[in-house]
């Protein structure tokens, strides 16, 4: 006997656009403040350049990767709900509203962001970051034709341009992992492992909002509603997998730092016992680790909806616990303790102006999945788009 449907209370169209006229009004200030004072409100210097808003850029790229490939392929393979032409249009848009926002982050962490389209005009190849920039360009181009392909009826592109399209993906979190893991500088991230957990990272936080977005699409669509319980049991076991790689994966990287008398990484006493120990035991572990697997192995359908809400929120923190620590131990010995000033420090912590323009980022990103999916309803309508 098919269960009942239950749409998550925080969808609740009122209860977003409360939070979303909440976010707009606190980033105003945050934008206000970035752009008058500059850098000067940030509490990232010179030995901890990356703080914040690059982890949110981390983290909204590994989201439009994991849920954009993982959607596309289960399309692919004609799984229940992701069968749906309509609902390849919303992850579409899911994957371009959560990597639009990200170059906002980055852009805005920038000393000159009037420099940016050197990147594009002069680029040097050789440089991840050019490589990372055109890789993103080129998934946005082909995700746009992607769904313009979906409004082709039998069109004989459309799974090729997909396929194209998901292995750029999925090569977002990968190369955000090679990028810090040819710092040689820096032991922490100097490590083979790092992409693979960039990679895991991605799907886990992909799968969860792929499983919160499925329940809103369904809960406008109720004729397609008995789909829903085999979507849910689908990405409820592709959540649990990603998951337990990742704690494995990451056990295995942070079990050879504690245990081999050869190796002294600082970096990792700083996530474990230093002053990012809460972000590592209580944000990442409890609410992001223990709490939602707890919650995906229960029989409850409100239970699995809340646990994949916990791991899209909480999860920035894997970024930050990787970011973070790479930058705060030093590569000369007495460098802290010669010079003496505010930006010269290797403990971070974000300000107000930060979590402020954070606020606007995240409202970008669900502004731009609405007015995003509003352009897919219009144009449905009016094509005859709707069936597959």
């Amino acid at each position: 006997m098919q269960n009942k449907f239950y749409k998550a209370p925080f969808l609740n169209g009122k209860f977003v656009v409360l939070i979303c006229i909440l976010l707009f009004l606190l980033g105003i200030i945050g934008m206000i403040m970035r752009f008058i004072y500059g850098h000067l409100p940030a509490g990232y210097g010179s030995f901890i350049p990356w703080g914040l808003w690059v982890a949110i850029y981390f983290h909204g790229v590994g989201i439009a990767g994991g849920a954009f490939f993982i959607g596309v392929w289960l399309y692919l393979f004609d799984f229940p709900l992701f069968r749906e032409v309509r609902f390849l249009r919303v992850l579409i848009v899911l994957g371009v509203a959560a990597i639009l926002p990200s170059f906002m982050a980055v852009g805005l962490d920038l000393g000159h962001m009037e420099r940016a389209y050197k990147i594009f005009f002069s680029p040097s190849f050789t440089s991840m970051m050019t490589f990372n920039a055109w890789m993103y360009t080129s998934f946005v181009i082909l995700a746009g034709i992607a769904w313009y392909l979906s409004y082709k009826k039998e069109s004989g592109w459309l799974k090729p341009v997909l396929i194209l399209t998901s292995l750029i993906s999925i090569a977002f979190p990968s190369q955000s992992g090679a990028f810090f893991g040819v710092v040689e500088a820096k032991p922490f991230w100097h490590s083979a492992l790092l992409p693979v957990l960039f990679l895991t990272s991605a799907l886990v936080s992909g799968s969860a909002v792929l499983l919160i977005i499925g329940n809103w699409f369904v809960s406008n669509h109720m004729e397609i509603e008995s789909d829903y319980d085999k979507f849910e049991k689908t990405i409820r076991f592709i959540l649990l997998g990603v998951m337990t790689l990742y704690f494995v994966f990451e056990w295995a990287e942070f079990s050879i730092s504690i245990w081999n008398p050869e190796i002294e990484n600082e970096a990792v006493k700083l996530i474990l016992f230093g002053p990012y120990a809460w972000m590592f035991w209580g944000v990442h572990l409890i609410i992001g680790g223990i709490i939602p697997y707890i919650m995906l192995l229960s029989s409850s359908k409100k239970a699995y909806l809340w646990a994949a809400l916990l791991v899209v929120i909480s999860f920035i923190s894997t970024r930050l616990n990787i970011l973070l620590p790479g930058q705060s131990v030093g590569e000369l010995k007495g460098l802290q303790e010669a010079f003496f000033h505010n930006r010269l420090t290797y403990i971070y912590h974000p300000t107000i102006m930060e979590y402020l323009v954070a606020c606007m980022i995240v409202f970008a990103g669900i502004f731009i999945f609405y007015v995003g999916n509003k352009i897919n309803s219009l144009t449905e309508n009016y094509l005859g788009g709707n069936k597959r």
